[in-house]
């Protein structure tokens, strides 16, 4: 007979196409189809019917009616400027997915779920997570609920990727410390290598675009590195190990707010600094300690439309809210393993705006003006979208 679990195991991970078309074969062998007799038609149609039903349960249908499950900061609805709207690992469990029988066996749907996210990104309405558990970045649309795999298929398979970013023409750009590499894939498919000639291994950490420049931290030579996105060409770096103005010790995340502005999460010297368009520092906010305004290890940061900058603290369980000058306005999160908390949490992205779908989650009332995507490394809910208003 047929393996149960490496059925459930194919249905799960890869696409109900793969789950079906991927133990045909196998099943006509065992069953003695080849052969031709009666019983064994009717035992392979047996089994085949089981397969569509364990591929259809994984990825056939979205569940009914989705609801937010919100927490304000601070607390209270009424003064309240962030609020948590929907903690989830599978696309189905923000958007309703719906997809026919015949588009699943045809092919081009996954079943949408992560294991262990890293770094984040959106755009037009598109979530992409890197999930270092599966070596691949997910592409979720949540206008239509439907979602695909970068990285998993072709010349260039990921190994783990642990940010992303993507530029206005819509290459995905993944940094993955397992390749020691930059990987970046356009829209027409195509795939392009990307690291700088220095020699060395390369160990890139964090992502961000913005100018026509691709922004890497690196933690092997403690800098960021500057690439042209229309050709990869290698512009330059700046930063290098230290703890003066301008150094950084193992930077972990990267991102660009107005004016070409560069900020840093500088992790072992607990701090965020900002950088000019000539690569000068010119900002910096936090320091190591346990109050209100220092960091722990920041991760991931993100710049929202209106300058506030979201910073992911591994180590306090909260993201920090800065203004552009370098002032603290607020934390949210928490080492609760609930709704609204953000116990590890590394990957954080800002959306302008989201689709109706996820936007009508939104607690009546409250007003978002924009997004935060926030991803852990644990919990029982690994990604997080909070309203900011």
């Amino acid at each position: 007979m047929f393996d149960w679990p490496a059925m459930k195991h194919a249905a799960v991970r890869g696409s109900p196409r793969i789950a079906i078309r991927g133990l045909w074969a196998g099943f006509v062998e065992r069953s003695g189809l080849a052969r031709g007799t009666r019983m064994a038609r009717r035992r392979c149609v047996g089994m085949l019917g089981a397969v569509v039903v364990a591929a259809l349960a994984a990825g056939g249908c979205g569940p009914g009616r989705i609801t937010a499950d919100p927490v304000y900061f601070p607390a209270g609805g009424s003064e309240a400027h962030i609020v948590h709207i929907k903690s989830f690992n599978r696309l189905g469990e923000l958007v309703r997915r719906r997809v026919g029988f015949l588009a699943s066996i045809r092919g081009g749907v996954t079943g949408p779920s992560v294991g262990t996210p890293a770094g984040v990104a959106y755009r037009d309405g598109h979530l992409y997570v890197c999930d270092t558990e599966a070596g691949a970045i997910h592409d979720w649309d949540l206008a239509t609920g439907q979602g695909r795999w970068l990285g998993v298929q072709g010349d260039v398979l990921l190994s783990r990727p642990v940010a992303v970013a993507v530029d206005g023409v819509g290459t995905v750009y993944v940094a993955d410390r397992g390749r020691g590499e930059i990987v970046a894939f356009d829209s027409g498919g195509r795939v392009r290598r990307m690291k700088p000639g220095r020699g060395g291994e390369y160990k890139p950490a964090a992502l961000a675009t913005g100018g026509g420049r691709l922004y890497s931290a690196d933690l092997g030579e403690h800098r960021i590195d500057v690439f042209d996105t229309a050709d990869g060409r290698h512009l330059g770096s700046f930063g290098g190990v230290g703890s003066e103005t301008g150094k950084m010790y193992y930077p972990m995340g990267v991102a660009i707010g107005g004016g070409g502005r560069v900020y840093v999460s500088d992790m072992m010297n607990g701090r965020v600094q900002a950088f000019g368009a000539s690569w000068e520092a010119v900002l910096s906010m936090g320091k190591p300690g346990d109050r209100c305004g220092n960091m722990g290890k920041p991760r991931h940061l993100a710049v929202g439309p209106d300058g506030v900058v979201f910073v992911a603290d591994m180590e306090f369980a909260r993201v920090h809210v800065f203004n552009d000058r370098g002032q603290l306005l607020m934390l949210f999160g928490g080492d609760e393993d609930r709704s609204g908390g953000t116990l590890m949490p590394v990957g954080v992205a800002v959306a302008a705006a989201v689709p109706e779908a996820v936007a009508s989650l939104v607690p009546e009332g409250f007003g978002a003006r924009y997004f935060v995507f926030v991803t852990n490394t644990i919990g029982e809910k690994r990604i997080s979208l909070y309203g900011v208003r």
